[in-house]
């Protein structure tokens, strides 16, 4: 039988957290997922103290140690100057006083098990091909399994979770313009490192020239470093990684300092160009995670809306059926509404830091009154979290 109450599309963290709560709730859940688990993805692989609350409620925090996480209790961030600050993860707990660090390999698989666990039907290896609406409203996903044979599924819900460029990416627009600096694209790279030594315990945040990157302890005593750069660098570069390391990374002081013995330990991943910002709605389908909204990744909030997103959408969907609602269009109004209120000030605060840390003038200034006014600084933090309420408390 291939009808189903949702259709998930995406078994990242967004996916996965959406299938099992719904699983959970009784609903017949299709978590459909192009890759085979365990995969690296591109990804600073660094989760904020706000999902801890989240794997609780899934019942993974366990399971995530148990993997190797490592924990983070603070990250520091380094002008190239030779400035500094530190940020200590009790000022954006939910809950949690700390921050950990754990590859996608490895979380993401828990998190696939957990839904798998909840009772959602989890299907891997399955190209998603074409998605619509039949005459009597029911979305319709076509595809093809692991053995290349095609398969039509169909829920009156449809949950596209594949990421910023998944399914759909092509054919919907971003609500912001192509991210730039001084007119060159942007671009995302990652790999794991090994003999990265004093990093127990803490995150670190490096700015050069045109763009920056970061460094955080995972497990198998490795160091995901991640980090931005323009399409310009990249063409400089011309495929050299050394160089590619020196234009970025090793720009910067601190991080040349902290790459000094470094050794490339697993595969080079690449991602771009990178667009910041909402996508707009698709009719039928109802977007989370990064399929949804690609928010600043030096903030740290990247994973956090994914979660957030997935239980904001589980939730709707739940109350929705309960109430006997199942018209797609009015379950995403209510989802949009609720994740509008939720992360709409987010993105203006992110947005703006942004700017200020993209110009080497402003972002000297705000490294130096940062550093020296914590009060300030912890404003600054809070603005980019969920939790910036807490504030006005």
């Amino acid at each position: 039988m291939n009808q189903y109450d949702v259709i998930v599309i995406g078994a990242g963290p967004a996916g996965s957290t959406a299938a099992a709560l719904m699983a959970r709730a009784g609903q017949r859940v299709l978590l459909l997922e192009k890759s085979f688990f365990p995969r690296h993805k591109l990804c600073g692989e660094f989760i904020t103290p706000e999902c801890g609350k989240v794997f609780d409620r899934l019942g993974v925090s366990e399971k995530m140690f148990d993997a190797g996480a490592q924990i983070i209790r603070k990250w520091t961030l380094h002008s190239p100057e030779g400035r500094s600050l530190e940020v200590p993860m009790e000022w954006i707990t939910d809950g949690h006083s700390h921050a950990i660090g754990l590859s996608r390999a490895r979380m993401d698989l828990i998190l696939l098990e957990c839904a798998a666990e909840a009772g959602a039907d989890v299907r891997q290896g399955f190209q998603v091909s074409s998605n619509f609406q039949s005459d009597h409203g029911i979305g319709v996903v076509e595809g093809k399994n692991e053995s290349g044979e095609k398969v039509v599924f169909r829920a009156p819900v449809i949950l596209d979770a594949s990421g910023r460029t998944g399914v759909f990416a092509k054919s919907t627009l971003h609500d912001d313009e192509l991210s730039r600096f001084h007119g060159s694209r942007l671009f995302g790279c990652k790999v794991h490192l090994r003999s990265i030594e004093g990093m127990k315990g803490i995150g670190e945040l490096f700015f050069f020239g045109d763009g920056y990157g970061g460094l955080s302890d995972v497990e198998g005593e490795k160091t995901n470093l991640c980090f931005l750069t323009t399409e310009a660098t990249l063409m400089e570069a011309k495929g050299d990684r050394e160089k590619l390391l020196d234009l970025t990374m090793r720009s910067n002081p601190a991080g040349s300092a902290r790459l000094k013995n470094a050794v490339i330990d697993g595969e080079w991943l690449g991602t771009g160009p990178l667009k910041y910002g909402r996508r707009r709605r698709m009719p039928g389908v109802i977007s989370i995670g990064d399929a949804g909204a690609f928010i600043d990744p030096f903030t740290g909030s990247g994973m956090l809306l994914a979660f957030t997103s997935g239980e904001i959408a589980a939730d709707v969907i739940n109350r929705s059926f309960a109430e006997g609602v199942r018209d797609i269009e009015e379950i995403s109004e209510r989802y949009e509404s609720i994740f509008r209120s939720t992360f709409g000030l987010r993105f203006r605060a992110c947005s703006m830091l942004r700017s200020l840390a993209f110009k080497p003038a402003t972002r000297n200034f705000m490294v130096s009154l940062l550093s020296r006014h914590k009060s300030l600084m912890k404003i600054v933090a809070l603005s980019t979290r969920q939790n910036w309420q807490s504030l006005a408390d």
